[in-house]
């Protein structure tokens, strides 16, 4: 692997990327782990397990920990939320006529596979106009507070009408709570870090984990960065968010992504992750991320050539990407430029974890893109 972390590492510096811990795994075994460091950037530590806030690449964690408790409790995945938590049944649809916002009742039960497939009509602020608005006006709560006010914000479509990314999974951790009686992080530790021996992936890290945390860049426009690390509480806010609350390690988010290669490798039709990798939209189209907070994210167009459909937790190519993955597989990214992919077929994931803003920086993503086409380079077609 020495030519293969030789000429990444190459990439990454003429990308001028301050860092990035990245991996891959197979069924059977850790292939590689490595880190890069820029030489430009001399205050980052050679640290080769730092703790990285994962954000979003939370949700198929969540996923998981969702299905298997429903399982557990015999709860069907089309019931109604609002069994277990009835403020959700207060939400109310918000829609805009002229310059005025106005609501109407949600008459569509919001149902766990609603939040699970992204068809709940939830949003989040920072890629949809709506709710954008009404945090910028002081009517819903902004993420940024660290608590779980901003699940109050109003749907902005009606359940199972399209898809479209947004807030569920912090919803779903609330009602994995409620149902369990147990915390979102204890759930964690009973179905995924207890049982894969994982040491440093939590909701609720220790206090002394912040002394490894990687530091976090904003990178400008002229491709100046900056250390923001004292700006970003997420990760250790008092709400534990399942949409992306989770610190984690390389090490332990490459052994996540082996378990879920192990289990779609013994081709159980009925196991509880292989309906993380169906499709669970059917036709409706999964729609570019526009951003209205773009020092947060850029506008996304998820691989506008490929046709792509929604798991839970993941994102799925109907279609093979051209020296990527195969079709089938499935991925997702974090919004301080993480990444990940899990290719059932090839038998291979692998992990790409910096912790820089704005996400979606094309930089970042030619750089995540380029690490997973040499992994086929030299682990797939070889």
């Amino acid at each position: 692997m020495d030519s293969f972390e030789k000429e990444i590492n190459s990439t990454f510096l003429k990308l001028n990327i301050p860092f990035v811990d990245y991996g891959l795994t197979t069924s059977d075994s850790i292939s590689l782990e490595s880190i890069f460091r820029n030489p430009k950037f001399q205050n980052l530590s050679q640290n080769k397990s730092p703790l990285f806030r994962m954000a979003s690449m939370t949700k198929p964690l969540t996923a998981y920990l969702t299905l298997a408790l429903l399982d557990d409790y015999r709860i069907d995945l089309h019931e109604s939320v609002g069994n277990y938590l009835p403020e959700i049944n207060k939400l109310k649809i918000a829609y805009k006529e002229g310059e005025t916002i106005n609501y109407k009742k949600n008459d569509v039960p919001i149902s766990f596979h609603h939040l699970l497939s992204c068809t709940s009509g939830n949003a989040y602020e920072h890629h949809d106009p709506l709710v954008s608005e009404l945090v910028s006006k002081k009517k819903v709560a902004p993420m940024k507070n660290g608590d779980d006010a901003f699940l109050k914000a109003p749907l902005v479509f009606t359940p199972g009408s399209q898809w479209g990314y947004g807030i569920s999974y912090g919803w779903l951790g609330k009602a994995i709570e409620a149902i369990s009686g147990l915390t979102l992080d204890e759930n964690l530790k009973k179905y995924l870090c207890n049982p894969l021996g994982l040491k440093q992936t939590s909701f609720d890290p220790e206090h002394s984990s912040k002394e490894i945390l990687a530091p976090v860049y904003f990178r400008d426009a002229e491709g100046s960065y900056s250390d923001i690390s004292t700006k970003i509480t997420l990760g250790f806010n008092p709400f534990h968010y399942g949409g992306g609350g989770i610190t984690s390690t390389l090490s332990d988010y490459l052994k996540i992504l082996q378990f879920f290669l192990k289990v779609m490798k013994s081709d159980r039709e009925d196991s509880t992750v292989s309906y993380m990798f169906r499709n669970q939209i059917g036709n409706l189209a999964i729609t570019p991320l526009k951003s209205f907070n773009k020092n947060l994210a850029l506008d996304y167009d998820i691989n506008p050539d490929i046709e792509m459909r929604w798991g839970y937790g993941l994102i799925l190519n109907k279609e093979p990407i051209p020296k990527r993955r195969e079709a089938g597989s499935g991925s997702w990214a974090g919004v301080l430029n993480t990444y990940f992919w899990i290719d059932y077929r090839n038998d291979i994931a692998g992990v790409f974890l910096t912790q820089i803003l704005p996400c979606y920086t094309p930089s970042l993503l030619k750089g995540f893109e380029y690490f997973e086409e040499l992994s086929y380079k030299f682990l797939v077609k070889s």
